[in-house]
């Protein structure tokens, strides 16, 4: 949490603390120990409080909806409760949102993005505002949401959710239409470039999945993978009549 400088701050700090404990114990000068002690652990609450990420989410819920047996159509929703960790946080970045398929139509509480932008691996970052004088410190609901075209008609799909900022639970949730049942689904993390398939997710009468992390690695990629039948002709046909 701490660079080089920040950490000498902290053990200096804590060796006052313990210099502070020493008069206590073994001086006359009981109220000057508490004194030392009680300014040096108020230093150390300001430098973690200083040295904390910018945002915290709390209850993260990502939903995908597909709409059609040949995966054609499917809406994301992203729930979360959004906290600022510093009162000058004016914006919050919905981060590496990675296309599947084509995607668009993003809306932050049905509202579009203050900024959008799409970095050299294709991936898009939305910009919200922070309402003026909110109480983001305090937490704000907060719902991502965009539609995605052709990008599920694949036997071997996946919906994953990228960690940027401290969550304490993520909730995945994929959401299939009837017609078209899976045959297999399972859960994956992608730490530090390694792969490690996770606890089984529950499946729903075929047609819905989910898994719940709790204090998923900040970094890590979490995600749900399902195999499902290719979609027959009549289907297809069906699908592009819509």
């Amino acid at each position: 949490m701490f660079d080089k400088r920040n950490q000498l701050i902290f053990y200096a700090n804590i060796l006052i603390i313990v210099f502070g404990i020493i008069v206590v114990l073994f001086s006359d000068f009981m109220v000057v120990g508490l004194l030392i002690i009680a300014a040096a652990a108020l230093l150390i609450y300001e430098q973690i409080k200083q040295n904390k990420d910018a945002f915290s989410i709390s209850g993260l819920e990502k939903i995908l909806t597909v709409k059609d047996t040949c995966g054609n159509k499917a809406v994301l929703t992203q729930k979360q409760k959004t906290t600022a960790c510093h009162n000058e946080n004016k914006v919050f970045w919905f981060k590496n949102i990675s296309p599947s398929g084509s995607i668009g139509n993003f809306r932050i509480n049905g509202l579009a993005p203050l900024k959008q932008t799409k970095d050299d691996q294709n991936k898009y970052q939305l910009c919200m505002a922070l309402p003026a004088q909110s109480k983001a410190t305090n937490g704000i609901d907060t719902t991502l949401s965009y539609t995605c075209t052709n990008a599920f008609g694949h036997t071997n799909c996946a919906l994953s959710h990228a960690v940027d900022d401290d969550t304490d639970q993520l909730k995945l949730i994929v959401e299939l239409p009837e017609g078209r049942p899976i045959t297999s689904a399972q859960t994956y993390c992608v730490y530090n470039g390694t792969k490690e398939i996770l606890t089984p997710p529950a499946v729903s009468g075929e047609t819905r999945i989910e898994t719940e992390i709790n204090e998923p690695k900040l970094g890590a990629e979490y995600g749900l993978e399902w195999i499902w039948p290719e979609a027959n002709i009549i289907r297809k046909i069906g699908c592009y009549l819509k």
